[in-house]
């Protein structure tokens, strides 16, 4: 959702707002911000927002245009809070009110019932039997490096177990 904030157009550090935006849980609320006289700062501050965003407040300096995207969290509820925004250091204030919605989910017109295919799978493939080779091999020459150490018994498991890993993800695809 995008909304146009507009400052300075009806006289020095005038705000126009609109009332309300609505937004989506999970979205974001882009405020775009014009200037249309000289660069100010401005405040934009979320009030009672806590359940809804992490956004609470940015100081900004605007020359002309400029986007504030505010996040609305995915886990928010729905309800809604207030965004105040603040020009002459204090001077003029004007607020809107953002109503939060869940997420509206088009569903089709007429939902047909698809008839579920049920695949008859071996308890165990050939891939799952050659990835378990490699796993018990890889374990007996870990056991074998502590009867006989060396660097030879360290690497041998390490490309075992690769190689298991490999030929259980190729399989798979």
């Amino acid at each position: 959702m995008s909304l146009q904030i507009r400052l300075n157009r009806r006289g020095i550090n005038s705000i126009e707002i609109p009332a309300s935006a609505d937004v989506e849980v999970g979205e974001s609320l882009v405020l775009k911000m014009i200037n249309h006289g000289a660069p100010l700062h401005l405040t934009v501050s979320a009030i009672n927002a806590k359940r809804f965003t992490h956004f609470i407040h940015e100081n900004l300096y605007l020359d002309d245009t400029l986007a504030l995207r505010i996040p609305v969290l995915s886990m928010a509820p729905t309800g809604s809070f207030q965004i105040e925004v603040i020009t002459g250091y204090g001077t003029v204030k004007k607020q809107m009110t953002v109503n939060v919605h869940d997420q509206e989910i088009e569903l089709p017109g007429a939902m047909e019932e698809i008839p579920a295919i049920v695949e008859k799978k071996s308890p165990v493939s050939a891939p799952d039997a050659l990835v378990l080779l490699f796993v018990i091999l890889a374990w007996v020459s870990y056991g074998i490096g502590f009867i006989y150490p060396g660097i030879v018994p360290v690497i041998v498991p390490m490309l075992l177990l690769t190689a298991g890993v490999v030929i259980g993800w190729f399989s798979r695809s």
